[in-house]
Formats: structure tokens, C-alpha cells, sequence
């Protein structure tokens, strides 16, 4: 009540404000105007918009004052960095609000992770509104670290900062009516949250029975008829940009109609060094306005879409809205001056928060001698095809009987790494390109148990040992170790600071080149070599899976 009476105090001018901005040109992303006035901010809270004294004051003449951005779709985990140190890079840059699914984490250390992730963004000045993810684990085809059914969706939905299901990815289970997948959509309906979508090329009478269920978003249209139909029918279409999936370009007649349904997001895409160097979803809305994207639509797609979709009290810049203000120099080039997020101005981010020893102490493999991984046999084997820029893969069929790099047969493992049941999963792949060495990893969606790529199993053995011996993370092996990166949160981020995780990711790749991979991003590549829910085939710990029929399948055929 004291709270609500300040507010009203300052916004009719009978009390300071605690921070008041002077004159700037704010951008009012509802009404698409410019408006010359000040800005008084009490508390968290915007107090009001006109003329306004406060205890402390910013100039803001010739400067313009925009929202704070919302990022309406990510996976923070995949920036390899805890949450504190990602809100030290994006927040000064603009980014103030992101709406996460914490889809990585919960397939490992399932409610717990989710958990964790809340406690560690409480203590920054970044808003991360969570979602609770709807596929854990994606498929029965492997093991996973946990389990998140309806009843714990239920549970969740009341957690603090807990606004909605994450991405139902599973559609044809919508479509078909699975008993459990309807379960955790009903339940986040009765509550009143959100229920993100996630159908790639969804179209006709089967999009209809998918959004008649309440999903209401997609994040995955590659070209313009495909989103302008979703957008009939009432979803709210995310334009993904990233830095590998880019598709502003393809949906670009979309985004330039300022569609109130439409948002600009980064789907958790967006490498170590592309932000630092580049930027997060402020880079987003840089290249919507190079590709000519009136700059306060853009602007929309990153502040007031996104809130008004998710029930966000920010993305407009008026009276009790969150005080997440940015000051630019350049509208157009979002260059930033000063940050106010939660009515603080920004100054340096550190870290307040520790982890649990639970969550760096997450791989129970088992460690891995050369007869682990030894493929039994020879004859007319079913080889995996790394497909370059994609996550599908093909299936080729050749003669093996062993590693073969002249022809660019390799071995892919997979090591079960939640339970220490033991499991190994083998198979044969091409497309990696190495002609020595190996590398192993435990980002590996969605199970992320330990994938390993290589050209001998004497190194296969090596790498995946070191991923173990680490808790987690990425190894290059070349007869010994070339280059790592620790990963000990849940063998996904890093502790270090993103300069140094920058840093010795850049030594990865360079090792890697050394082995004779042209791949453009193999650690990604990698990364979704286990994926049982994407074509064509895929291993996992539990063996070869053919994706289309659904099953494990004998490495040779029979």
C-alpha cells in the first residue's frame, strides 16, 4: 500500500521521484510517436510521463528513450554461460526481459535445475520470466536425467516468475491426441498462463487441430506463406535470428507489415562472440532495420508484442509500467547510452550467486575403454549424413568394417551419463571430415549425455574420459588433449567469464580445423547428432535410431 501511495505521489508531481529523465525523445512504441517530456521512474515502477524534478536526475537532450528489449523466445543454457554473466553482456546493451525455457537444464536435472535457474536470476538486473518445458525427456528412444509430467507441469506453473509452457514440440502427440501432452496443455490453460507453439511446416487441417488446443505461438516458420497462415489463424509468429538460424530474411514481408503478432527472437541462438561482439536481441533489431523495417515496428517486435503476449509489465515506456528504460544516441543503429532496468540505472553486473554442488557434480558416466566402443561386424552398414546448416540428417548405405577416413567414416558414440547404466550407443557417420582425433561433448539435445565423434577408438575413449574427469564439457583429443571447455553446470555452461569461454571455444574450433573438419559449426553439429525427434537417423545411448519408423535400429543391414 506505502508503495502504491509514493507512486501516486510522484506521478502527480506532489513528491520527488527517486530518478527522473530529463527531455528526451521518447519513443512510444503503442502509439508511434515521439514525444518530448521527461520520465519519472519511482522505485521499479515508471511514475509518469511530462514534467518531473527527481532526487536524481539524467539529461537526456538529444537522446532518445526506448523500452527495454524482450526477448519472446530463448534457451539460455545455450549460451554456454550462467544467467549472471549473460545478463553482464546483454543488459548493458539494451536486452532487459527474456522469456526462457529451461528445457536444457530440466533434461538433466529436471525440476531442480528449473529451480536453480530461478535463484540465480533473481540476483541480476535482467527479468527472465520462465516457462516450464513440455518434452522432457523429447523421446522414449533414450535416457534421459529426468522426467516432467503433467502433475509436475502443474506444480511449476505456481513457482515464482513462472508465466507459461514452453514450446509443445511435440505436435504430432497434439494432433493425435496423446493423453499426457493434453494433460500439461489443460492445465496451463486453467491456470490462465501461456502455451508457446513449436511446429515446423504445420500447415492446413492439422494447424487447425494444433492451435484448437490453445497453443498460441510458433518460432519455427522458414518462409512467408507458411507464417502469414499461422498468423490467420491467430498465432503469434516468432521471426528467429540468430547465429546460425537466421530467417528475417525469408519472413521478411511478414516483418515489415508491423504485424502486432509478430516478434523478433533469438530461440537461445546467438554465439559467445557474437555477444560480445555483436550483440544480443539488440542485433535482432539492427538487422530488421537494415533489411528495411520501419524502425519502430521493429522496435515493437522487441517490446510491447512480446509483453502484451506473455502479460509483461514492461515494453511501453508509461505510468506503472517496469522502469526498463534504454537511452540511445542512434535510433536506427540502437546505439546505447545508458540503461535504467527496474529503475536502476546499469552500472557493472557481478555475480551474487553460487551454484549447488549438485548441479556441477551431474555426469555419472561410466568411463570408456577401446572394446566399449568397438562396432562388431562388417558388411552394408547404415551410415549417418551430417547435412551442413541443417539438424536433419540423411541416411547413406555403404560396405564397412571398420573407421574408415578416406572415405570419411567415422564413429559416433553416444555414453548414457545420468545414471551410470553403461549404455553405449555406436554407429557410423560421415560428414565430420576428420582424418585424426576426436571430440567429445555433453551438449547433446535433448538428453545431453556425452556424444563423441572420431577417427580412432583409442581417441574416442580418451575424449570421453576427459568429459567425465571435467563434469562436463567439450574435449578435442589428437593422441592427447588438444583444447577444452569446462562445462561443470549441469555439463552445459561454464563458470568462467564469457571473455574466457570466448576465448578457448575459439582454441576448439582451431583444433578441430586441425583435424580436417570444413564443418562451419561442428560443435552445434554434434550437438544434434542425438536428437531421436529430428530425421533421418540419429544415435543415442540406447543405439542407432531410424527417426521416420521410430525404433532402434542394427547398425548393418540386415
Amino acid at each position: 500500500m506505502e508503495e502504491l501511495r509514493r507512486l501516486i505521489e510522484v506521478a502527480s508531481g506532489k513528491r520527488k521521484a527517486d530518478l527522473v529523465i530529463k527531455n528526451a525523445e521518447i519513443v512510444n512504441v503503442l502509439t508511434e510517436e515521439f514525444i518530448k517530456a521527461d520520465i519519472a521512474v519511482c522505485g521499479d515502477k515508471i511514475a509518469g510521463i511530462g514534467n518531473y524534478e527527481g532526487i536524481k536526475e539524467i539529461d537526456a537532450n538529444g537522446l532518445y528513450a526506448v523500452p527495454g528489449l524482450i526477448d519472446g523466445h530463448t534457451h539460455l543454457e545455450m549460451s554456454m554461460l550462467t544467467i549472471t554473466e549473460f545478463a553482464r553482456l546483454v543488459v548493458p546493451k539494451g536486452n532487459t526481459s527474456v522469456v526462457a525455457d529451461p528445457h536444457e537444464i530440466a533434461n538433466v536435472l529436471g525440476r531442480e535445475g528449473i529451480r536453480v535457474m530461478i535463484e540465480e536470476a533473481k540476483t541480476t538486473p535482467l527479468k527472465v520470466f520462465f516457462e516450464v518445458p513440455s518434452c522432457v525427456p523429447s523421446s522414449p528412444l533414450e535416457t534421459s536425467g529426468a522426467v516432467i509430467n503433467a502433475d509436475d507441469v502443474a506444480e511449476i506453473l505456481e513457482w515464482e516468475n513462472v508465466i507459461g509452457l514452453a514450446e509443445v514440440m511435440n505436435y504430432p502427440g497434439v494432433i493425435n491426441g496423446d493423453e499426457e501432452v493434453l494433460k500439461k496443455i489443460i492445465v496451463a490453460k486453467s491456470k490462465g498462463k501461456v502455451v508457446d507453439g513449436h511446429c515446423p511446416m504445420l500447415r492446413g487441417r492439422d494447424l487447425n487441430a494444433y492451435i484448437s488446443t490453445g497453443i498460441q505461438s510458433d518460432h519455427e516458420c522458414v518462409d512467408e506463406d507458411e507464417a502469414m497462415e499461422k498468423l490467420r489463424l491467430g498465432m503469434r509468429v516468432m521471426i528467429r535470428e540468430g547465429s546460425v538460424a537466421r530467417n528475417l530474411k525469408s519472413l521478411l514481408g511478414v516483418a515489415k507489415l508491423g504485424n502486432r503478432f509478430t516478434m523478433l527472437v533469438t530461440d537461445g541462438d546467438r554465439t559467445v562472440r557474437d555477444l560480445i561482439e555483436k550483440g544480443y536481441l539488440d542485433y535482432c533489431y539492427r538487422r530488421a532495420v537494415e533489411e528495411g523495417v520501419d524502425p519502430i515496428k521493429a522496435l515493437q517486435m522487441c517490446t510491447i508484442n512480446p509483453a502484451e503476449y506473455f502479460g509483461i509489465n514492461a515494453g511501453l515506456i508509461a505510468p506503472s509500467r517496469i522502469a526498463d528504460i534504454v537511452l540511445l544516441r542512434n535510433l536506427e543503429r540502437f546505439e546505447v547510452e545508458k540503461v535504467v532496468a527496474n529503475g536502476e540505472i546499469v552500472g557493472e553486473i557481478e555475480r551474487k550467486f553460487s551454484y549447488p554442488e549438485f548441479v556441477k557434480r551431474s555426469v555419472k558416466a561410466k568411463y570408456l575403454k577401446p572394446e566399449d566402443v568397438k562396432i562388431e561386424g562388417k558388411g552394408v552398414a547404415r551410415i549417418i549424413r551430417v547435412v551442413e546448416g541443417e539438424i536433419v540428417t540423411e541416411e547413406e548405405r555403404e560396405f564397412v568394417e571398420g573407421i574408415d577416413v578416406d572415405r570419411d567414416i567415422l564413429k559416433i558414440v553416444v555414453v548414457e551419463r545420468h545414471r551410470g547404466t553403461g549404455n553405449v550407443g555406436k554407429a557410423y557417420i560421415r560428414g565430420f571430415g576428420l582424418k585424426r582425433g576426436a571430440i567429445a561433448q555433453t551438449i547433446a539435445h535433448d538428453a545431453h549425455n556425452i556424444v563423441c565423434v572420431g577417427a580412432s577408438d583409442e581417441d574416442i575413449c580418451k575424449a570421453v574420459n576427459r568429459v567425465i574427469d571435467l563434469q562436463g564439457g567439450i574435449v578435442v583429443v589428437d593422441g592427447e588433449v588438444k583444447a577444452e571447455l569446462q562445462l561443470n553446470i549441469a555439463g552445459l555452461m561454464s563458470e568462467e567469464r564469457a571473455e574466457v569461454v570466448m576465448d578457448k571455444l575459439e582454441r576448439i574450433h582451431e583444433e578441430i580445423r586441425k583435424l580436417g573438419c570444413k564443418l562451419k559449426s561442428p560443435i552445434l553439429a554434434l550437438s544434434f547428432m542425438a536428437l531421436p525427434v529430428i530425421p533421418k537417423l540419429k544415435v543415442t545411448d540406447l543405439g542407432l535410431v531410424d527417426v521416420g519408423e521410430f525404433r532402434v535400429v542394427d547398425v548393418f543391414v540386415s
